[in-house]
């Protein structure tokens, strides 16, 4: 079998096809660190924004919760392993005063889209938050809660999905495919897309869009080990850099917009939000 791409999806495809028994070669123009995954947000998150709630079929429902429950208890088997594939940080919610939070970030693209949202689904299975009294923070914000929260090192994660594949005897060529004809001469006769974002392009997928936006990256911190979200804006702390992402008030916010070119200014306005739950510090 072939799997196209050799991002997260494409390395955790391959490998759970090889351990059921096929030969498998992964085709790919990048790998880690330099596929888009390498850059995500690196937190379990499986609803953020997958999907149109008008464009998915009356079944993806139930198959979303098979396959998140099942990717919950896979990772767990990356808890506690050298260099931290997976881990639980305490995330906390900040609001700066009851009742809304003042959003920084970005404008929304015009429109709306109502996405699918199942996280009620796995209810029975995630760490739920709770509220904080004043005296359990050193936040100066009106309202606070946390929850632990599962965490990806994409980098060592990333290695060691690559690690097992490698070990396991499957393959790994590089190769950039620039039209769906190209992938009919390839000898495998069983062919995975796992091009991510990557589809829209090469097989012509308008329906794969954009929603994410910018993120912002700071040197890495070992000492930070908690996140935060304060006004619409994320900080995840990672072993490869600490994740800045300004999220904005709507989830339209960065839907459709495939523009790449770094925005300082953005970065610079939610680093300054972030700045004043630590100006007493």
């Amino acid at each position: 079998m072939a799997v196209i791409g050799c991002g997260a999806l494409g390395l955790t495809a391959a490998l759970q096809i090889l351990r059921a028994g096929a030969r498998v070669t992964i085709f790919a123009a990048e790998r880690t660190p330099y596929t888009r995954s390498a850059r995500a947000t690196g937190v379990w998150s499986p609803d953020s924004r997958i999907a149109a709630e008008s464009a998915v079929s009356p079944d993806f429902p139930a198959r979303w919760e098979a396959m998140a429950r099942r990717s919950w208890v896979d990772h767990h088997a990356f808890v506690g392993l050298d260099g931290d594939p997976v881990r639980f940080i305490d995330q906390y919610n900040l609001s700066a005063k009851r009742g809304g939070n003042g959003a920084v970030g970005p404008a929304p693209s015009p429109g709306r889209v109502g996405f699918a949202r199942y996280a009620d689904r796995l209810a029975d299975l995630v760490p739920h938050s709770r509220e904080l009294g004043l005296d359990e923070h050193p936040f100066p914000v009106a309202s606070a809660r946390v929850v632990p929260q599962m965490t990806f090192n994409v980098a060592e994660y990333a290695r060691q999905l690559t690690e097992a594949f490698l070990m396991e005897g499957g393959r790994i060529v590089q190769r950039t495919f620039h039209h769906p004809s190209e992938l009919a001469v390839l000898a495998e006769p069983v062919v995975v897309n796992c091009t991510g974002y990557g589809a829209r392009a090469l097989f012509g997928d308008e329906s794969v869009v954009p929603v994410r936006g910018q993120i912002a990256w700071l040197t890495p911190q070992p000492e930070l080990t908690y996140a935060l979200n304060f006004r619409a804006i994320s900080m995840v702390p990672r072993h490869d850099g600490i994740v800045i992402q300004a999220n904005g008030a709507s989830q339209m916010v960065g839907y459709g917009i495939d523009d790449e070119t770094p925005d300082r200014a953005e970065a610079e306005q939610a680093l300054a939000a972030l700045a004043t739950l630590f100006g007493a510090a």
